[in-house]
Parts: structure tokens; C-alpha cells; sequence
């Protein structure tokens, strides 16, 4: 079992902890009988020195003692005019060694960073974009990429109309409309980039 310090019950004594400490405190001197009974001391002495000092002696001098306290703030008054006219020496320039050391290492950093892991020439190395087609088939519009495809289907025998469906096409697009028997209109557009 870990006891609290003398400064600690001192503190317990005279209320002057936290909340969090003085339950710690009081819950520790519940179980030990050695730390309640210096706790109780303290308490006891706290409570005798508030006593003390509430009796004031009877030859006080009130007069004299504000003169005094008045000569003394005249005093101070009079050594801080003294002294705000002394010039405050400059403080010696700090030395900018540290702030080079840094900037070396970090240049070091940077430098083997570059050279460990160079930039790649966009010359040797060619961007080639994904070719896509699209094109009209007799089952419907297909896009076809990286050997990947994508039908459309007409839907013949399926409702719709036995007449080929009608395509225009541009660069990257294709258009396909056809009319199905009860007069719908079906269009379909895919493009490609």
C-alpha cells in the first residue's frame, strides 16, 4: 500500500486539493490508522494557527505602521525611477550555426532523395490510351475494349420490328433507332473516348 505524502495530508487537512485527490486521500485514510491520525495533526495545527492570528495585539501602533508601509511604497517608487534609467544591455546575438546545421541535413535529404529515386522521362515511356471500336452488328451495337465486349441487342423475335434498325455514327459514337410493332420507339447511343 502506497502513503501519501506530508505535504499531501497537509493538503487533505486543509482542504486544499482536488476533488479527484481528496477522495483518494480520504479513501486511503479510512484503512490506515498512521496517515488519519497525521492528517488529524495537521488539522489540528491549522486550526490553532488560524486562532493565532485572528488575536491582535493590544499596543498596536496603526499610525505608525501606515506611516512606515507609506515610506516604504515612497522607497520603491523612488529605486524604480532609479532604475528605468539604466539603459538593459542588448542580449548577445544567438548563433546561427543551428539553423545552417538544419538546413544542411535537410538539403543532404533532399539531394539523396532525388538522386535514389530519379524522375521518370516521359520520352522513354508512352502513354497509350485503351482502343475501343464500336460497331454495328446484325444482333445489335457492340463496344468492344481490351478485348472486352458490350452488346446492345435489337431484340428481334423478342416484340420488336424484323426491319434492320436504322444507324448513323460519328467519331466515338454510334446511334441505333428502330420502331417495334406497337409503334415504340427504341434508341440507343454508345460512345467511346
Amino acid at each position: 500500500m502506497k502513503h501519501p505524502g506530508a505535504s499531501d495530508l497537509a493538503l487533505f487537512a486543509g482542504g486544499d486539493l482536488g476533488r479527484l485527490e481528496q477522495w483518494r486521500i480520504g479513501r486511503h485514510l479510512r484503512g490506515c490508522s498512521d496517515c488519519r491520525a497525521e492528517a488529524e495533526a495537521f488539522r489540528l495545527s491549522t486550526a490553532q494557527l488560524a486562532e493565532a492570528s485572528t488575536e491582535v495585539p493590544a499596543g498596536l501602533n496603526w499610525d505608525r505602521l501606515a506611516a512606515e508601509m507609506t515610506a516604504n511604497i515612497h522607497l520603491g517608487l523612488e529605486a524604480g525611477e532609479c532604475v528605468a534609467h539604466v539603459v538593459p544591455r542588448r542580449a548577445a546575438p544567438r548563433p546561427l550555426w543551428r539553423a545552417a546545421a538544419v538546413m544542411a541535413a535537410m538539403s543532404v535529404v533532399v539531394l539523396s532523395a532525388w538522386f535514389l529515386n530519379p524522375p521518370r522521362r516521359l520520352a522513354n515511356h508512352r502513354l497509350e490510351a485503351p482502343h475501343a471500336e464500336i460497331r454495328s452488328t446484325p444482333n445489335g451495337l457492340e463496344l468492344n475494349q481490351n478485348g472486352s465486349a458490350l452488346v446492345l441487342l435489337h431484340g428481334r423475335g423478342h416484340g420488336l420490328a424484323s426491319e434492320r434498325p436504322m444507324v448513323t455514327s460519328s467519331p466515338g459514337t454510334l446511334r441505333a433507332r428502330y420502331v417495334d410493332d406497337s409503334g415504340q420507339m427504341t434508341i440507343n447511343h454508345v460512345y467511346a473516348e
